[in-house]
């Protein structure tokens, strides 16, 4: 078989995806990391028996991303695709195939940028915004084959490879504004974990100052990347993708307009900072970092809690005489996701109270005061009065 040495129209995979490649391998750490801990701490049957589902489907997600890498993308991203007048030449690593326009059976679009081409033999080559230009193979084909599909159809689709084009070409992008960008991506984030621990630890105690800023950074990194995410969109479906549009009688209306886009993303990271300041702003005012979510190990009768339960824990109730003051009565978290009930504070007096054979109460001869830095906490069998340091407090159970 003889191969074609001059291509007009080499297309490639874009090399940005590999930095989604490395961010799933980040996530996909910070998965196994958890799992790692909650198993040196719990064990792996109480892991299993509390946290069934959670597990399930991290290894769904482990799974899921690991066929899909695996099956697929892994090669992709080393193809590279030839268009020539009457056939399109497939090149993956020493893996050479040549598609004829003359062999092609059909053309259908799946979602999205996403098309295929099926041969007279069966198999169906998948075409997608992730290739560069992927809009050249699809008018290749057509050109070669307009018997393929009607006019109309061929122009609607058209315009859609392009403007996908155009979107991904854009995310090259992400950071060419360095002054903005670095004020989004580096100085706001500094900020925002200073601003947030210089008012919460005035009413809050931070124990575990570690876990704390983790869950900061977390919270900011989540907040950057779905602003970025939402603000991308609707430039491409409000501005860009009508510009294109607009657009289509020009024979030169796949050129990108690269001052328009610079000046149009420019404009925009200003207002996404200025977002990004209001939603920090909230996140702080509502000490939404210092809440979490755990389950109830096993079944605590005399608290009313089923094991495996869902439950918030407010983490602003960790020290005595603070701002969040805990009650008697509160039900709190301490330890390794110890639950107890609060029964006094430090100073106060505390004892057990028995019962005799007829169930009449008897006087507690074992009074304690409460130690300084401590709480006294009924434990899960409702009998026992345990001491805990507040260091060791977590947070208060909502309702």
């Amino acid at each position: 078989m003889k191969f074609d040495s001059i291509q007009p129209r080499n297309l490639r995979y874009r090399n940005h995806y590999k930095f989604y490649v490395l961010a799933f391998a980040f996530l996909a750490a910070m998965i196994l990391a958890f799992w790692f801990m909650k198993f040196a701490n719990d064990g792996i049957k109480n892991v299993f028996d509390v946290y069934r589902y959670e597990f399930l489907i991290s290894v769904g997600f482990f799974v899921l991303t690991g066929s899909f890498y695996f099956g697929w993308l892994r090669s992709k991203l080393k193809r590279s695709v030839q268009v020539f007048p009457d056939h399109i030449f497939l090149q993956n690593g020493k893996i050479k195939e040549v598609m004829q326009f003359s062999d092609v059976e059909s053309m259908s679009v799946v979602c999205w940028s996403v098309f295929y081409i099926k041969m007279k033999n069966g198999i169906k080559y998948y075409f997608n915004s992730s290739l560069e230009r992927v809009d050249y193979i699809w008018e290749g084909v057509y050109s070669s084959r307009p018997d393929l599909m009607d006019a109309a159809s061929f122009e609607v689709f058209k315009v859609k490879l392009v403007q996908y084009d155009h979107h991904q070409k854009r995310k090259e992008w992400f950071f060419k504004h360095k002054i903005i960008d670095f004020f989004n991506w580096v100085a706001l984030p500094i900020m925002f974990l200073g601003m947030a621990y210089i008012f919460q630890s005035q009413h809050v105690v931070i124990h575990q100052e570690g876990l704390y800023f983790f869950r900061l950074f977390m919270f900011a990194l989540l907040t950057l990347l779905s602003l970025s995410f939402v603000f991308s969109i609707f430039l491409k479906k409000v501005i860009f993708d009508k510009k294109i549009s607009e657009q289509m009688d020009m024979s030169e209306f796949k050129l990108r307009d690269i001052e328009f886009e610079g000046v149009i993303l420019e404009r925009s990271k200003i207002f996404q900072v200025i977002t990004t300041c209001f939603v920090f702003a909230l996140l702080i005012k509502m000490d939404v970092n210092l809440y979490s979510v755990s389950k109830v190990k096993e079944d605590i009768a005399s608290f009313k809690l089923k094991k495996g339960h869902t439950i918030i824990v407010d983490n602003r109730f960790n020290c005595v005489g603070c701002k969040y003051q805990l009650n008697d009565g509160d039900f709190v978290v301490f330890g390794r996701g110890i639950i107890g009930q609060v029964l006094a504070k430090e100073g106060d007096m505390v004892g057990q109270i028995a019962q005799d054979t007829k169930g009449r109460m008897i006087a507690s001869e074992n009074v304690q005061e409460v130690p300084k830095g401590h709480l006294a906490v009924k434990a899960a069998n409702g009998k026992d009065i345990i001491f805990i340091q507040i260091e060791e407090l977590i947070g208060k159970i909502q309702n």
